[in-house]
């Protein structure tokens, strides 16, 4: 690493990972009463909840592991109420985690080393086996080793995990394991295995597979095969029975187009797995959930077409007192269609009869049982096929697919799995945030997903009013009043007020000060309003809600009143000549005047008082803000009242302050999702917190200790242009804080941090909390215009709002021309797949699929409007497709745009071959319309296409074509070979050209006009398996490849004016060199999209990156040379204190493949929040600087390039 690099790039996550590896069930918190589920992404563990209620499916927990999460499974404790959860990763460790509730976090309970670091075919770890009585686990490679490890509890009701027991043997693959349920005896194990130990020594050259039962015997504490017997070679799933009590032991061996009972010595059961009708293949399952009812059990076992099918036996329980001889012996199976649902990765039952399907592809859904099978269902029975041959030859055990009748689908968690490709868009408009346009989904679940990141919420009502409202405030008359009363609305030059009811109408005899603005109303004492305005301040009293006594207080002539800030049993107003007038309730409810005014050094901008306890009199501090950009903070004591307490000092001067307490970020998670908040005391898992709005446009907060009045742990915000307004609201059972700006944002909490997010439009002037009969809970009241709105927010989980243009098939490629037309053609595909499809039978299609077509390609280009966010056109293809597309202007043919595809006709991809390949040329019409112009035939398959100098420039294998448009086709103008295997993206600038080669890297070129031909003049030091790539500037590109690696690459200064200045290239053709390669990071997941741009309003302009798996981040490049050394010291600290969950060493992990060079982790350096406060003060130590100063450096970077 340089002392002095002029490239360092700061890495944040916008969006993690979605795609599960892994999904599993339990009590995790503790509570009975809910179960929790458990996702594990690539590298991140996340906690979901469910409320019974209304079938709410939300995140709670999220946890970077900083390791390769391998599998998952719920391990239940015997001296606990909590389930623990076992984890295999890259570590080479066996971790067991309980869940904390107190932090909210996942914490380690046992780390086992038992292998190696990485990730290989002989490491344990890709199959995690429990047995059903949480005794034992079995670790398991794809390939030679087995471990068995035994769980017990110590006097304390601790874990202890034992030395593992190894069931290992050489040339072994192991293609599924699972933990049988056989009470209590010796735990038992089957593995679904393959020797091919003697796979030489065979003439026929055939593998065989094979069923073995493991034995741990606890007695003698080692493992035994007891018993293995051959499988069908096309077996692939395993699913463990219940057993003991329960049922009957056992596992089912899932094959194609079979399905058995397989259980020792007990006799075998075969049944088909049922075909579609007019589908002529066997179906594979591919995933299965059994459920436990109170006296009997079923399975559900779903296909590779996303058909479930219904498993019942016939049998007696193994641990039964009337058995007569006959414990565990199972008589029939019967199998039976239950639904159709996308197809999933894990099914998950919850006790409360809500189905949870993890998909392959697309968003998460959830369902609900409506029943549990059509008795009408035809059903196959075991006892009507004696063998194998029997199921194989019955022609007859079809079905027809049919839409949801047993399942009710109640919640859709939306994500963006697989991430094909993405768009950053930006309207350049003041108040708009930027919008990611992204190509995700597989066949007809395909979608182009609109990414907003806004908070929705519900409009009740809108009513015009007869001029611009300046705030709005409601308030009760009475302080044990259920509902609101009065919603005032101060005008610039007068005062509206309305009465709450049947109907809002105005109020003829309110008490208040109509003719001139209102700076604020509070409800005080007990029957009591005080309304502030800039000519003083009046307290009314209220019998039955009718006025019969006000009390008038002026301030001294000239002077006006500024600000003002109230509690039920104080208030403070700021005057215009520098002074503070603070007032209490006495006995009668009247304020009192405090003797003495507090006069300050500069004009006073904004103050506050705070949130009071209950059991407590009064809030003990006032915080006030000045033009010279202090905040004060003053004590209200009656001993010391107006004392200056502490004082800090703001990077601009203060438009507003609000003081309340929120939800702590560390809540308490055993509480049921369906019970009802109001027993639970907010303030008692409750930090207070200073809320500051600065003329600047940056919203701050800070925590508040209420016994000192000490302020730390800042956190900025840029919101715009425009000084923040701010206001205190109620939403969903927490306080929030409402900020006004450019546009209107809300704060609040969720499990693990403090979030910002920005409201749909419009923007807000002014807002605040608002409570009716007819709007209980949730309500707000704002204005915006002339225009008064009442709405309700009903959810803060989900903070991105995403809206999905349906796509025909799975993307392959986005062409954006949002900047041209506005539109993006979309070009797509399938394999095996019917091509002729019935638009009217869509929804179907969704459900169910498309019909298979063996060899069959579905193709066609989409064109889609931006704007409307709607496919006005659709090309079919017929049986070419289409992968790459660019637009082109030719110089020969100017103002007349066209759209250059490559496509490819039967296309297969295992050898890569087809019957020919072209590229066509569509004219783009003035409405952004395609239409085909000509077609040219070429020697290979384009996979690069690119506008080259009025010209198109094609990489075709390892060769760089340039192409000029001619009278019936495309005219070949210039040839250049590579030495390279396949182009698969091109990046041009001036006669540059940077190719990337799907194993080589990337190679700069240069075109020479008088040589007609392509200089190849640098390549890359290393092989790269390039997926993307971004050109930074003229000598710098952005590089990712497929292992999971970003790396900028940047051409020698020399190199590149040489490049330019040589006229033949032969000279810097000679001098051959390699690029410098300045920075490299490591994110995990293959790079599908980068661009430069900017996510915030106001926000430094990044590199923008999405992944396959969802996961999106932006690499910000450091500006300064005391930035950059701040936080290299700071990660090194970090990295020196932290231990990730599995222990996995984070250099090694980051430094999979390079060493990470000239790049930060900001997802781990916002680590530091949560390390705890003898590691925080520790790092600040060797630092030199205070834990606060670090926080506000954490948070401002934050808040500087991401939302």
């Amino acid at each position: 690493m340089s002392l002095n690099p002029d490239l360092f790039l700061y890495n944040l996550t916008i969006r993690p990972s979605v795609t599960a590896v892994k999904c599993c069930i339990g009590n995790f918190t503790g509570n009975r009463r809910q179960q929790e589920v458990v996702r594990a992404t690539a590298t991140t563990l996340e906690l979901w909840k469910l409320n019974r209620n209304n079938g709410d499916f939300y995140k709670v927990v999220a946890q970077n592991t900083f390791s390769h999460i391998r599998s998952i499974e719920a391990l239940k404790s015997s001296g606990s109420d909590k389930d623990l959860l076992i984890i295999t990763s890259d570590s080479g460790n066996l971790t067991v985690l309980e869940m904390n509730n107190e932090k909210g976090r996942f914490e380690s309970v046992s780390n086992e080393p038992y292998f190696k670091t990485g990730l290989r075919r002989i490491s344990p770890g890709e199959y995690i086996a429990v047995d059903g009585r949480s005794r034992a686990a079995m670790i398991s490679a794809i390939e030679k080793n087995k471990f068995v490890y035994k769980f017990t509890s110590d006097h304390r009701s601790r874990l202890q995990v034992s030395s593992p027991l190894e069931a290992n043997k050489s040339k072994v693959l192991t293609f599924g394991v699972c933990g049988m349920d056989v009470g209590f005896e010796n735990p038992q194990f089957a593995a679904l295995e393959c020797d091919y130990s003697d796979f030489e020594e065979k003439l026929d050259k055939k593998m065989h597979k094979t069923l073995c039962y493991y034995e741990l015997d606890i007695g003698l504490n080692h493992v035994v095969k007891k018993y293995s017997e051959e499988a069908s070679f096309s077996s692939n799933f395993l699913l463990p029975l219940p057993g003991g009590t329960q049922g009957p032991s056992g596992v089912l061996l899932c094959s194609e187009g079979i399905i058995q009972y397989k259980c020792l010595s007990k006799m075998t059961h075969t049944i088909p797995i049922p075909r579609r009708s007019g589908d002529k293949t066997r179906s594979r399952i591919v995933c299965g959930v059994v459920h436990t009812l109170k006296n009997s059990f079923f399975a559900l076992l779903q296909s590779e077409l996303g058909d479930l099918f219904k498993i019942t036996l016939d049998y007696v329980v193994q641990d039964s007192d009337e058995s007569r001889g006959e414990a565990g012996m199972v008589n029939s199976m019967e199998i039976q269609y239950f639904d159709t649902m996308p197809v999933c990765t894990s099914l998950l039952i919850f006790r409360a009869g809500f189905l949870y399907a993890n998909c392959e592809s697309g968003d998460q859904y959830l369902y609900q049982f409506d029943k549990l099978g059509d008795e009408n269902q035809r059903k196959f029975s075991s006892q009507d096929y004696p063998d194998e041959v029997a199921v194989l030859s019955d022609e007859t055990t079809l079905f027809e697919p049919r839409p949801l009748e047993n399942l009710n689908l109640v919640n859709i968690v939306e994500n963006i799995n697989p991430l094909i490709d993405a768009k950053l868009y930006n309207s350049n408009e003041t108040t708009s945030l930027p919008v990611i346009y992204s190509l995700c989904g597989t066949g007809p679940r395909s979608a182009l997903k609109v990414l907003n990141h806004e908070l929705p919420f519900s409009e009740v009502v809108t009513q015009e009013l007869p001029s611009v409202v300046q705030k709005v405030f409601v308030s009760k008359l009475n302080r044990d009043d259920e509902y609101d009363k009065y919603i005032v609305l101060s005008f610039v030059d007068g005062t509206l007020v309305l009465r709450i009811g049947e109907d809002v109408e105005e109020v003829e005899n309110s008490g208040l000060v109509l003719d001139t603005n209102t700076l604020g109303v509070f409800q005080v004492g007990s029957t009591a309003l005080v309304q502030v305005h800039p000519n003083g301040v009046r307290q009314v009293f209220y019998v039955d809600e009718t006025p019969q006594k006000t009390i008038d207080w002026a301030p001294p002539a000239g002077i006006r009143v500024l600000h003002c800030s109230a509690t039920n049993s104080q208030l403070a107003i700021a005057l215009s000549n520098r002074e503070i007038v603070y007032f209490e309730l006495d006995d009668l409810d009247k304020l009192i005047e405090y003797n003495e005014h507090k006069e300050l050094a500069a004009q006073i901008t904004a103050l506050t008082l705070g949130e009071v306890q209950a059991g407590t009199a009064r809030f003990p501090y006032l915080l006030v803000a000045c033009q010279d950009k202090t905040l004060t903070v003053f004590s209200t004591d009656p001993e010391s009242t107006l004392e200056i307490v502490g004082e800090e000092i703001l990077s601009s001067a203060a438009s507003s302050l609000m003081a309340f307490y929120m939800k702590d970020t560390a809540i308490v998670l055993n509480k049921d999702a369906g019970e009802d908040d109001e027993d639970e005391p907010e303030l008692a898992t409750s930090l207070l917190y200073v809320h500051i709005g600065m003329e600047s446009g940056v919203y701050a907060r800070l925590q508040m200790d209420p016994q000192t009045g000490e302020l730390s742990n800042p956190r900025n915000k840029y919101t715009g242009p425009r000084p923040v307004q701010l206001s205190k609201i109620e939403a969903v059972g927490q306080n929030a804080v409402c900020i006004f700006s450019a546009r209107t944002y809300l704060g609040y909490t969720r499990p693990s941090e403090f979030k910002i997010t920005p409201l749909t439009k419009p923007v807000f002037q002014h807002a605040c909390s608002f409570r009716s009969e007819d709007i209980p809970e949730n309500g707000v009241l704002a204005v915006y215009g002339n225009s008064l709105t009442i709405m309700t927010i009903d959810q803060l989980e989900n903070d991105t709002i995403i809206e999905s243009i349906a796509l025909r098939n799975t993307p392959k490629y986005m062409c954006d021309c949002t900047d041209k037309n506005g539109m993006m053609y979309v070009l797509e595909g399938d394999i095996d797949t019917k091509r002729d499809i019935e638009e009217e039978r869509i929804e179907e299609y969704q459900q169910f699929g498309y019909p298979r077509a063996p060899g069959a390609w579905a193709s066609c280009i989409q064109t889609v409007v931006v704007a409307d966010k709607s496919v006005v056109q659709t090309i079919d293809l017929g049986d070419e497709t289409a992968f790459r597309a660019c637009w082109v202007n030719f110089e020969s043919r100017p103002g007349e745009p066209f759209l250059a595809v490559s496509s490819a006709k039967n296309q297969q991809l295992s050898p890569p071959r087809n019957d020919g390949a072209y590229i066509h040329l569509y004219r783009i019409s003035s409405n952004g319309t395609l239409e085909l112009f000509q077609t040219t035939k070429t020697e290979h398959l384009s996979l690069a296409l690119t506008a080259f100098q009025g010209k198109l420039l094609v990489g075709a294998k390892n060769e760089l074509i340039l192409y000029d448009i001619g009278q019936k086709q495309l005219v070949k103008r210039s040839s250049t070979r590579l030495e390279c295997y396949e182009i698969v993206d091109l990046k041009t600038q001036g006669f540059r050209v940077i190719v990337s080669d799907v194993r080589d890297s990337v190679r700069y070129t240069v075109y020479k006009p008088l040589e007609n031909s392509f200089v190849d003049f640098i390549d890359d030091t290393m092989q790269r398996h390039v997926t993307r790539t971004l050109l930074l500037d003229y000598d710098t590109v952005v590089v990712g490849d497929k292992f999971g690696n970003i790396s900028v690459l940047r051409c020698p200064e020399q190199i590149s004016e040489m490049s330019d200045e040589d006229n033949h290239g032969f000279l810097v053709k000679m001098r051959r060199t390699k690029l410098d390669n300045p920075v490299n990071y490591y994110v995990g997941d293959m790079p599908t999209f980068f661009q430069k741009g900017s996510l915030t309003i106001g926000g430094a302009e990044s590199i923008i990156y999405g992944c396959l798996q969802g996961q999106m981040g932006c690499l910000y490049p450091m500006k300064s040379l005391s930035e950059i050394n701040f936080f290299k010291e700071l990660q090194r600290l970090i990295i020196h204190e932290f231990t990730s969950l599995t222990d996995r060493e984070y250099l090694k992990f980051k430094g999979y493949y390079n060493p990470p060079k000239n790049s930060i982790d900001g997802d781990l350096i916002e680590e530091y929040y949560r390390l705890g406060p003898e590691k925080r003060i520790r790092i600040a130590t060797k630092m030199d600087r205070l834990p606060r100063d670090i926080d506000r450096r954490i948070s401002d970077m934050r808040s500087r390039i991401v939302y």
